[in-house]
């Protein structure tokens, strides 16, 4: 009897067992199940995840995108309206010019230079025939068609304290440099005791820069002075300068045909190309023809710009 009851306690512990054991692997089974749908899950936010960040990026680069094409658009109405504006002041000033007359100041400077030659000794420097460049530029104007809408104004042996005296004297719708010009882009003044007074490209642009709206072209007939037209266009409609040094008669010849042309009421292109080709007719060397540039403010063609009333409008 005895053995009998301890097979049947082992054999219901066994079945405790068995039970429990049971229990067990269902309750693993679960947490397995509850592991795979956590991992399920986690996967599914990494994906969310992943998606709002990719949605944010593309959000943040259509803002982004937004933004620059603002910003581009705003500088294209800023460009807009200064180009608008730069047309604005040119059209009054071809309007004046078919009305008025226009002021030429031929500004000259020629002191005496003095330096050392090779040898060591002292030399002067050949004088310039200014007042040759300035008859024969005259001459051109008094054989045109409208020498009566110009008005050209002679300057001599200037100093740099009489730049704005002239310029407020004649208020110029054209300034015409001439002297000696350096390498480094500086052009040659008078002083106050009639020496040789270097001024350099800054002085030069700030001067034009603080000249009369009504000023539109400058021509610069010095040595090495493309430079300094180049810098000052900003300022007027046009500018001409030299881009080496420029041989007397060059100068002449070019300056006479151009202000010809301008008399005959043809653009700024027109003149400035008749000018170049009167060098070529005239046997000028090719490396001499090339010398004179033309410069025109951003916004503006030289074959639009007038000086006076129109022959070919």
């Amino acid at each position: 009897l005895k053995n009998t009851k301890s097979a049947s306690t082992i054999k219901s512990r066994l079945n405790e067992i068995s039970r429990e054991e049971k229990k067990k692997n269902d309750a693993d089974k679960k947490v397995a199940e509850y592991d795979k749908k956590i991992a399920v899950k986690e996967k599914e936010l990494y994906n969310d995840e992943i998606k709002l960040q990719k949605e944010q990026e593309k959000e943040s680069k259509k803002l982004e995108n937004m933004r620059s094409i603002e910003i581009n658009s705003i500088n294209d109405r800023v460009e807009y309206q200064r180009l608008h504006q730069i047309q604005v002041d040119y059209e009054i000033r071809k309007l004046k010019a078919s009305k008025e007359k226009i002021n030429i100041l031929f500004i000259a400077s020629n002191p005496d230079i003095i330096f050392t030659d090779e040898q060591g000794e002292l030399k002067q420097q050949q004088k310039l025939s200014l007042d040759k460049e300035a008859r024969d530029i005259a001459e051109s104007i008094q054989k045109s068609p409208d020498r009566d809408s110009i008005n050209f104004v002679t300057k001599w042996a200037t100093r740099t304290d009489d730049l704005f005296q002239y310029i407020n004297e004649v208020n110029p719708t054209v300034i015409h440099f001439t002297g000696h010009g350096t390498e480094n882009g500086q052009l040659v003044f008078h002083d106050k005791d009639d020496n040789p007074k270097l001024v350099g490209i800054d002085a030069i642009i700030q001067m034009i820069n603080a000249i009369t709206d009504d000023l539109r072209l400058v021509v610069f007939s010095n040595c090495y002075s493309s430079n300094i037209a180049e810098s000052t266009v900003e300022y007027v409609e046009a500018t001409i300068g030299m881009n080496t040094s420029v041989r007397e008669d060059v100068a002449m010849l070019f300056a006479s045909q151009l202000y010809s042309s301008i008399g005959f009421g043809f653009s700024l292109e027109k003149s400035f190309n008749q000018a170049m080709a009167r060098l070529k007719l005239e046997g000028i060397e090719d490396k001499d023809c090339n010398i004179p540039e033309l410069f025109v403010k951003d916004g503006l063609n030289a074959k639009d710009i007038y000086l006076i009333k129109s022959k070919e409008a």
